[in-house]
């Protein structure tokens, strides 16, 4: 890399936890580098950016999601990033972004692992150049697993407060014709406010009734939100990071890559509004729940068993029946995603993950962890921490067609 200072625009919102979290992961890389001068300010989620017309620079990092900043973009001739997940078909702008695919199969996984049958989608205000993936990716999970989802179609914009007060009052009728209890998902945590709004308003419990995972987490929505939401985080931080390591391999004159760079989820973040079994057979909510009570502790099959009135033989037959495996695949799954979430957030050792998650040694861990994630435990860290290594954003991007 040269040593001249490089001048890159940041045009992303900064009122979402995804906006926010996004600027700092492009903040950490420019640390990292040493020499990058930023031109960001404070705007919000609905503001049209636009690129400053006395701005020159060396590259741009962007939300783009209209005609005229894609046309700014485009007209400045500078290398640029796109982190939405529009992409205007006139503007052939690189993207590395989250997985839209991964955050529809991941809720409809959540909601299967708790024993829903009823299903429901509320997806995003119609917008320029946004084909919505989320919902079909939710809807085709739940099909192939027996299940039927019913999709919201929203009528009104949510943009003002009336479209807001108005939505939730289209929103009522809606909820209280789902067969029940219902596992709905919505296409940000915006949305899965909205929903909890409606239920308060339509006297339906949440998450009894209708148990709801924001597509996007929000801070400041799961916060307000009664009760407080359980959402999926795209590891926006992370998404800044790569953003910044791709744009910076451009600016030195590399090619961009041909397909989007994804970034891996971080999970979900689990809350009260879907901290909830639907299960009607009640030794079997009771013997899930032991599972999650206990899962720092190395049980096995035989705990469960005492702590239910249900024999071994019938144990496993009412598992198969309503989840699909034994409870000793319960047990590992439930372990494996206690170590995917310590791995994330905390930086405790692998060792110590290893024990908090139940298992007895880190070689037991790492055998089960990579059979099941098909990475190791320090691999996936690295997969989902904020601060990966440069190389190893620059290898997925050549992969996608990016040369040195």
């Amino acid at each position: 890399m040269g040593t001249e200072l490089k001048r890159v625009a940041i045009l992303i919102e900064t009122s979402t936890t995804w906006g926010a979290e996004l600027v700092a992961g492009v903040a950490e890389y420019a640390r990292q580098r040493g020499k990058w001068s930023m031109f960001v300010e404070p705007r919000g989620r609905h503001e049209r950016l636009r690129l400053p017309r006395d701005w020159r620079g060396d590259g741009i990092i962007a939300r783009v999601t209209h005609p005229l900043l894609a046309e700014d973009v485009k007209s400045s001739g500078l290398p640029a990033v796109n982190v939405s997940w529009i992409q205007l078909r006139d503007y052939a702008i690189p993207q590395v972004t989250a997985d839209e695919i991964a955050v529809g199969k991941l809720a409809a996984q959540h909601f299967l692992d708790r024993g829903f049958r009823h299903f429901a989608y509320f997806g995003p205000d119609p917008r320029h150049g946004y084909e919505d993936r989320l919902g079909p990716t939710f809807a085709a999970a739940i099909a192939s697993a027996g299940g039927a989802c019913h999709v919201y179609q929203a009528r009104r914009s949510s943009g003002s407060r009336v479209g807001w007060l108005a939505e939730i009052a289209d929103l009522i009728p809606w909820l209280r014709s789902l067969p029940k209890p219902a596992a709905l998902l919505t296409w940000n945590d915006i949305r899965a406010r909205q929903v909890t709004e409606a239920c308060r308003e339509s006297g339906l419990s949440v998450p009894e009734d209708v148990a709801v995972l924001g597509g996007e987490y929000d801070a400041l929505n799961s916060e307000v939100s009664i009760p407080p939401l359980s959402s999926i985080d795209h590891n926006p931080r992370r998404v800044g990071y790569e953003a910044a390591s791709v744009l910076e391999s451009m600016m030195e004159g590399q090619e961009p890559p041909r397909e989007p760079v994804l970034v891996p989820l971080r999970g979900v973040i689990q809350r009260q509004s879907t901290n909830t079994l639907a299960i009607d057979d009640r030794p079997l909510a009771e013997a899930l729940q032991f599972i999650r009570m206990n899962l720092h502790r190395p049980i096995g099959v035989g705990d469960v068993v005492e702590a239910t009135a249900l024999s071994r033989r019938l144990l496993e037959q009412r598992f198969q029946k309503a989840l699909g495996r034994s409870p000793a695949a319960e047990i590992r799954r439930v372990r494996i995603e206690r170590a995917k979430q310590l791995l994330s957030d905390t930086r405790m050792s692998v060792a110590q993950v290893a024990l908090a998650s139940g298992f007895n040694f880190v070689e037991a861990m790492n055998v089960v962890f990579r059979r099941e994630v098909g990475v190791t435990p320090t691999q996936y860290r690295r997969q989902t921490s904020a601060s990966t290594l440069k190389h190893d954003a620059l290898s997925q991007a050549k992969s996608l067609g990016v040369r040195g």
